[in-house]
This record gives structure tokens, C-alpha cells and sequence, in this order.
């Protein structure tokens, strides 16, 4: 097959159904020559880089040097695999012929016969629009992040100066502001996710970890979970709440105790967490139920499905908390991180 031949000579060894399937495709299709040269282009190629003379510019030219310098490492990568018999695929940049800013993805295969590699077919998709749409909706997910974290700010400072000078005691003020910042702590979480999910080992050490004296008061081991983001706000919340109440209570307030925060998959697709305390004061049952427990007892299983049980033992507190992998409505609130 010779170099510089009209399409139908260079593709006569596949035939004529060959070239009537490839150029029927809407997407840039070009066979390439172990050398790394361009033999062919569909029609539809050329008009989508704004070819106007293919068999004048472009047939037999090395296939890399068709693409922005900074491209090029990636086409060159890609060529070489695929003429070691692997195929591969990339994204990259690549203006047209007339300067048209463009994105393409693109699939690089070996053309075999009997076993050995004989051409290469590179198969390129404009995802130019795809691409711009999502640096869009990136921008706005930055913006809303920055404007969410702006506000929780601006509600912090806003409740400390009305609470303060309202009289209200500074026990109540601290456990406000605990709250606000544990939500706040959970969309830092959810923003590094693109609110895609959060990981339930984050969840934990964002919600605990300020009210240990040192690292030794705490120990957190599980397989790493992602979370949903309306789920994970909940579960921050919870945490937050059996953290100050050991502060206040329980481990957290000695200088000897410690929390164990673990959690298991358990047959049948169920998560079990287990909150842990020990070291502390003596435990009692508490006279009433507060808000803490309202969300632990009652919030936290209605959202995961579950339940969750609170044991006062006198050596230290405990809560089981047990939820559905896949419970109904709650499909994707776990699911293996990776």
C-alpha cells in the first residue's frame, strides 16, 4: 500500500465497507502508518479541523506534528502504545487548521493482521462544548462554595454578637457555635468532593478531634465510606454531639480517657458504627433528653434508615448506630471510597 494514493487505494486492503462505515462517522477517523504517518481522513475529520487541502498538507505528515506543542507528548505516548498493541485513549488540545480553539477526545487502536500491527486507527470526539460546560458549572460550584462559606461565617459572628449581648450564658452560646461549626467543618469536606459525597473518616475527625486534649484520647478505624452530602450533614451533627457530651461528661473530660469511634460492614450489607468511651467519670442516665440526643436518638436513624442505640454504662458511654448499605431512598448514602 502505497503512501500518497487516494483513499480508496489506501484502505483497499480492508475494502469498500470499510471506507463507507468510516465515512459515515461524525467523529475525525484517520488510519496512520507504522511510521507514524497520516495515510487517511474521513471527510467528516476534515471538516471538523477545518482541512480545506488534505492530499497538499496533511496526507503522509507524522501524526503528532498535527497537534499543539502542548499535546504532543500525550499523542506521541498514545501512538506508541498502540503500535506496541495497546490500545489507549487521551484528551487533549488541538486547534483546527484555522485557529479554532478545540478539545478532543481520542481513542488510539492497533490495526492488527495476523497478530502483528500493520496501522494504527485514531478515532477523535469534539468534546469542546463538553468541556466548556464543565468549566462552567465548575465555576459556579466555586463561587456557591465561596458564598456558603462566607455566610456560615457571617452566622457565626452574627450569633455570637446577638447572643452575647442578649445575656445568654456562655454555655449555650458555645454549644451553638459547636453546631454551626461542625456544619461548617462538614461543607469543607463536601466542597473538596465537589458535594459529590464525603468521607465518613472526615466526618468523624472534623467532628472530634477539636474537643481531645491530644491525639491520644481518640481512635478512629474503619473502611474508608463516602457519604451523601444531606446524610453527611446529619452525621456531623450526631458526632458533634456525642463529642461535646464527652467533653462535657464523659472521656473527653479527663485527662485518661479515651473514645473508640469504629465502624464495620456487617453481613447482609449493614453498616455498624460504634462510639466507645472509657476513662471518664462515672456515667449516669441524663434526667432529660436535650438536642444532642434528639439528633443522635432520633434524627441520625431517621435519616440513615436505622437505628441507634445509647447505653449509659457507668465505665464509659456507648452508641451503636446501625444502618442499611442500601436502604430505599438512601441508595448512594455509603458506598466504598476509589
Amino acid at each position: 500500500m502505497a503512501d500518497g494514493g487516494s483513499d480508496e487505494t489506501v484502505l483497499e486492503g480492508v475494502g469498500a465497507y470499510f471506507l463507507s462505515v468510516v465515512e459515515a462517522s461524525q467523529d475525525c477517523i484517520r488510519v496512520i502508518s507504522p511510521a507514524g504517518r497520516i495515510e487517511y481522513m474521513n471527510t467528516r475529520g476534515k471538516q471538523l479541523l477545518e482541512i480545506d487541502d488534505f492530499e497538499a498538507h496533511n496526507r503522509d505528515r507524522y501524526w503528532p506534528d498535527m497537534w499543539h506543542v502542548e499535546s504532543r507528548a500525550a499523542v506521541e505516548t498514545a501512538l506508541q502504545a498502540a503500535l506496541e498493541g495497546r490500545a489507549v485513549a487521551f484528551r487533549a488540545y488541538n486547534p483546527t487548521a484555522k485557529g479554532a480553539p478545540r478539545w478532543w477526545e481520542t481513542t488510539v487502536s492497533p490495526i492488527l493482521v495476523d497478530g502483528r500491527v500493520v496501522r494504527v486507527l485514531a478515532t477523535s470526539r469534539d468534546v469542546t462544548s463538553a468541556r466548556l460546560a464543565e468549566r462552567h458549572r465548575q465555576l459556579l460550584v466555586n463561587e456557591l462554595n465561596h458564598r456558603v462559606k462566607n455566610t456560615l461565617a457571617t452566622i457565626q459572628s452574627i450569633t455570637q454578637q446577638s447572643l452575647r449581648n442578649a445575656g445568654v450564658e456562655s454555655a449555650v452560646r458555645d454549644a451553638l457555635e459547636g453546631r454551626l461549626m461542625a456544619i461548617a467543618a462538614t461543607h469543607n469536606v463536601l466542597t473538596d468532593q465537589n458535594w459529590s459525597a464525603a468521607s465518613l473518616r472526615q466526618i468523624v475527625d472534623g467532628s472530634v478531634i477539636p474537643y481531645r486534649s491530644n491525639p491520644s484520647q481518640l481512635t478512629v478505624a474503619g473502611p474508608d465510606l463516602k457519604v451523601s452530602p444531606k446524610t453527611a450533614v446529619v452525621m456531623a451533627l450526631a458526632f458533634h454531639e456525642l463529642a461535646i457530651n464527652a467533653l462535657k461528661y464523659g472521656a473527653l473530660s479527663a485527662a485518661a480517657g479515651h473514645v473508640d469511634v469504629t465502624w464495620t460492614i456487617e453481613p447482609e450489607d449493614h453498616l455498624h458504627i460504634e462510639w466507645r468511651e472509657r476513662g471518664g467519670p462515672p456515667v449516669r442516665q441524663p434526667e432529660r433528653r436535650g438536642f444532642g440526643s434528639r439528633i443522635v436518638e432520633a434524627a441520625l436513624p431517621g435519616e440513615l434508615a436505622g437505628t441507634v442505640s445509647v447505653d449509659y454504662r457507668p465505665d464509659g458511654l456507648r452508641c451503636s448506630i446501625d444502618a442499611p448499605l442500601s436502604a430505599l431512598d438512601k441508595a448512594d448514602a455509603f458506598m466504598p471510597l476509589g
